[in-house]
């Protein structure tokens, strides 16, 4: 599938998934420390997923005349440090556009508007930023596909999760994490592989480890391997298997 030429809908589509992920969008600061004025988008992730960050990069470069640059950096987090990739653009009145559909008194939500203008791609982004399958240890099979949407209030979990049972045919449980409090959504290995057919042709080679092969029922959690072998992440031992999860690792 070629995806050199993207139109100005499917680029905000793309851009709409990295918003509801890991991307964030605000105003930019001025020298009084004020905050007026169109929008930037900044986004980041552990220096394994580089390759990622690149992706996402090439695809909003659209929207610019120059040359994006994903630098190094080093981020804190839980009191570690790790080395990550970081993305920053300049502001961009398209990136308003969309951050005044998204952001509700500054905080991000699941907006009806978002999901009637979210393209595959940018539910594929979305995955890979938040979504992962959870598998069972061995003897056992099978595991979980689980969508980290903690961060949102149930109200948008609830439209996310009817959207998708609307348009794709995808049917996930809504649950409570017990620590945090927050809504994610959770289903089996068999509706995963409905919802990878989906966002496969928009995955890129570093992230397969995140999408649901039939392999998983036949060979149980450690086929997982399978998906990394052409993987730009490094090969995951013990738990990290079993819960191949999360971007920043």
């Amino acid at each position: 599938m070629n995806f050199s030429k993207r139109t100005r809908k499917e680029v905000r589509g793309a851009i709409i998934g990295m918003v509801m992920g890991d991307a964030s969008l605000y105003q930019g600061t001025y020298r009084d420390g004020s905050r007026k004025g169109n929008y930037l988008l900044n986004m980041s992730h552990s220096y394994r997923q580089r390759q990622y960050l690149e992706h996402k990069r090439d695809i909003i470069n659209d929207l610019f005349d120059y040359r994006l640059i994903v630098r190094d950096t080093i981020a804190k987090a839980q009191g570690k440090t790790y080395p990550a990739s970081r993305l920053l653009t300049r502001v961009h009145p398209r990136l308003s556009f969309i951050a005044k559909r998204i952001y509700i008194d500054r905080k991000k939500r699941i907006t009806q508007w978002a999901l009637d203008n979210i393209t595959d791609e940018g539910l594929a982004l979305w995955w890979l930023d938040d979504g992962c399958l959870h598998l069972n240890k061995p003897p056992q099979k099978g595991g979980d596909m689980i969508w980290g949407t903690y961060g949102f209030p149930k109200e948008d979990v609830e439209l996310m999760r009817s959207w998708l049972t609307d348009k794709y045919g995808i049917n996930l449980h809504i649950l409570k994490h017990k620590r945090s409090g927050g809504y994610y959504l959770k289903r089996g290995l068999s509706e995963a592989l409905k919802f990878s057919e989906i966002v496969r042709p928009y995955t890129p080679d570093s992230m397969r480890y995140k999408i649901a092969e039939r392999s998983m029922f036949v060979q149980g959690p450690y086929s997982l391997s399978n998906n990394l072998q052409n993987s730009a992440r490094p090969p995951l031992r013990g738990d990290d298997m079993v819960h191949a999860c999360g971007n920043a690792g």
